[in-house]
């Protein structure tokens, strides 16, 4: 079957249905996808073999995606949670998590698993093809390629996909002399040469500690310029953000070990006669009495720039017939919430999704493989006239409705990975009575289709983290006790979520509560404090049937039984009330705080010299009262 223009006329003649740029994990995904349905793609890599950027990156070898084999439940979905390496495929001994036992793994094994994944499906793949340039003179594009004999010729295809990764490395333009620096990809990793040197590396993400931490034992002082807040991925959730596998730097600053964190910004780096950097810095100090700017200059003997990648080369595109804009500092590619660029039928798959998901995982192989297995789905839908994945619930059928809910939240990895970025639609047709069951749509990209938009019933279901109810006094790792299991409002951690449209339009949403390992069936609840299933399934069917009104039935609606609180549950005392902390933020919910002591250490006075501004001033007084004395005398 040809694919079908947007008109609903046949395209104009193609030699692939798909043209995918750059053979890494999200063009390896997207041609397993293509080749299962039969399509005609192929995948042109300039490298002699896939995955060509896991032989060098991560510099430090180590992975800090997560390979957790042993998660006690046998689901595949609900491992694959927890394993953010492998592909997706239907073969179940190609996982990752065959090639290695580490939790962080060697990135060598990453790259050899991702080679066997092309060979294991025989994926189209044309090795040490480079493509030089991509137009667009019709309805269809023209792909110029150049071969390993130097001969350049072209292709005619009906879509293209980018799965080009990491471009280039980011050198702000901001930072005058940021080209004399050494980056993240080219520095030398010989630790012998930065032995006790002065080390200044400029980034706050995960490259940069990495680099700070393998050098940190044999360099003299390592700093790590920053230019902003620092961004745990514990108090984020998003896993790009610092974690806690690259932070030993941080550990070594705050116990006072030479090495340390600036927040101050590089305004401008030069070499002075003997071959040192000179680095101007310009560091912003609210904390002073009179704030203002702070300018100062450190010599160092190393400079590295770990800035992060470039995810566009736009000297690929034809500029007259396509047109790809840069966002983020021209970092990325501006796409639609269907990864779409200004371009019709060109898209980016793999890493530069997270072009419009900074929360979730679309910047990782764990986050994107769904992403790109939706992408296939819409794509098979557009061009194909496929419908969506989907399923017909039984009519009218509450308890069906409520356990496919609770199952989806269970043990679904694409919820849980794609937590507040990919969701669920459940839409109930009244005059068929049929209730149609999606999964694994954008959220924001449901009410973009027709068929959502236009219907009058529609449920979104989505995992996402509850911490903006809470305010922003308080950290994510504060949040280590059980939540307040009489209300379905106040969960910090992630959980589900569940909203209603009509016609388009948000109505408005219910919540369950949290779990400690994020499922909401009887063995979770028999084990850890958390409602059971029963009771978060009555609150799905009161939910439902409030807006559809199937039935006439009353749900018990109390979370917990009363025996189990009066076993389980004993009030503050008096006494005990009266030791809880202050807040000072009004929130929508209160964040868990420790009692403060019964007999706290009293606090020694302390006993301050002035300051030289009122000595001066002390000065001043004792002056000017001794000249008042004398003209009174005369």
């Amino acid at each position: 079957m040809a694919p079908q223009c947007y008109t609903g006329e046949v395209c104009e003649p193609v030699d692939y249905d798909y043209v995918i740029v750059g053979a890494g994990p999200a063009g390896l995904q997207m041609a397993y996808f293509l080749q299962k349905a039969g399509r005609q793609y192929v995948v042109y890599e300039s490298q002699d073999k896939a995955a060509k950027f896991f032989e060098q990156h991560p510099r430090g070898r180590k992975l800090i995606s997560l390979n957790k084999k042993n998660n006690l439940f046998k689901e595949e979905t609900f491992n694959m949670r927890h394993d953010w390496n492998s592909l997706l495929s239907d073969d179940k001994e190609m996982k990752f998590t065959k090639y290695s036992d580490e939790l962080y793994p060697d990135a060598s094994d990453l790259h050899q698993y991702l080679n066997d994944y092309a060979h294991r499906f025989q994926l189209n793949i044309k090795y040490n093809t480079k493509v030089k340039k991509i137009s667009k003179p019709d309805s269809t594009f023209t792909v110029c390629i150049e071969e390993a004999d130097g001969e350049t010729t072209s292709c005619r295809a009906t879509c293209v996909l980018m799965a080009t990764g990491a471009m280039s490395e980011n050198l702000p333009e901001d930072i005058e002399g940021i080209e004399l620096t050494d980056t993240y990809s080219q520095h030398d990793m010989d630790k012998d040469l930065y032995k006790d040197k002065m080390i200044l590396i400029i980034g706050g993400g995960n490259s940069a500690f990495e680099t700070a931490n393998h050098f940190a034992g044999s360099a003299g002082i390592v700093h790590v310029s920053l230019g902003k807040k620092m961004q745990f991925a514990w108090d984020t959730h998003y896993v790009g953000d610092l974690r806690a596998v690259n932070n030993n730097i941080i550990d070594m600053y705050h116990l006072k070990s030479m090495h340390a964190t600036l927040g101050s910004k590089v305004e401008k780096i030069t070499k002075n006669e003997n071959g040192k950097f000179v680095v101007k810095f310009k560091d912003l100090n609210t904390q002073w009495k009179v704030p203002g700017w702070l300018f100062f200059d450190i010599e160092y003997d190393h400079v590295i720039s770990c800035m992060g990648w470039n995810y566009v080369n736009t000297q690929l595109f034809d500029e007259e017939t396509v047109n790809v804009e840069l966002v983020k500092n021209n970092r990325y590619p501006k796409l639609s919430n269907c990864w779409e660029t200004d371009t019709k039928n060109l898209f980016y798959i793999g890493t530069a999704m997270a072009a419009i998901d900074r929360k979730s995982a679309s910047g990782f192989i764990h986050g994107f493989r769904y992403n790109i297995r939706t992408l296939f789905n819409l794509l098979e839908q557009r061009l194909f006239k496929q419908s969506l994945p989907h399923i017909t619930l039984p009519t009218k059928d509450l308890d069906t409705v409520s356990k496919k809910i609770i199952e989806r939240c269970t043990i679904s990895d694409s919820l849980y990975q794609m937590n507040g970025f990919m969701c669920d639609v459940m839409v109930f047709d009244e005059k068929t009575s049929v209730t149609k069951y999606y999964t694994d749509l954008p959220f924001r990209h449901v009410m973009e289709k027709p068929e959502f938009k236009d219907a009058k019933h529609v449920f979104t279901i989505h995992l996402t983290y509850g911490r903006d109810k809470f305010g922003t006094s308080t950290k994510s790792v504060d949040n280590v006790h059980a939540p307040d299991f009489t209300t379905n409002r106040c969960a910090s951690f992630m959980h589900p979520y569940i909203e209603y449209y009509s016609h388009g339009e948000y109505v408005d949403q219910t919540e369950l509560q949290e779990s400690l390992i994020v499922r909401y069936d009887n063995w979770s609840s028999d084990k850890f404090p958390q409602w059971s299933s029963s009771a978060n399934e009555n609150y799905i069917k009161y939910y439902v049937n409030d807006k559809l009104n199937w039935t006439d039935e009353k749900f018990n609606l109390v979370p917990l039984p009363e025996e189990m609180i009066k076993k389980n549950f004993v009030p503050l005392t008096k006494e005990e009330m009266s030791r809880l902390p202050h807040l000072w933020e009004n929130a929508e919910c209160t964040q868990s705080q420790e009692l403060l002591p019964k007999n706290p250490e009293p606090i020694r006075e302390r006993k301050l010299r002035p300051t030289m501004k009122e000595i001066m001033d002390s000065a001043q007084r004792k002056e000017l009262t001794y000249h008042m004395l004398t003209q009174l005398q005369v």
